[in-house]
């Protein structure tokens, strides 16, 4: 995934964190081009979902959207 697609798809999920929330809490969530695909309880499932529609090679992004984000000091460093 580029870096660019990621910060893509991180700030669609940022942007829409609230209406996410209300229905998709502690789920992992596919999103593809900055779209929302679905919500999964595993993120294995989640992934494998991402590897099925889009394919090996395609920029997917796997979140596990919580109420209160965890501090992720090397995570802020790479955006």
């Amino acid at each position: 995934m580029s870096e660019k697609d990621l910060k893509s798809n991180l700030d669609f999920v940022l942007n829409n964190r609230e209406n996410l929330l209300k229905e998709h809490r502690n789920k992992y969530l596919l999103v593809f081009e900055e779209k929302f695909v679905d919500a999964f309880d595993e993120y294995e499932r989640a992934a494998a979902e991402g590897v099925r529609l889009f394919g090996i090679e395609a920029d997917f992004f796997v979140h596990y959207l919580v109420e209160k984000e965890p501090l992720n000091f090397v995570w802020e460093a790479l955006l």
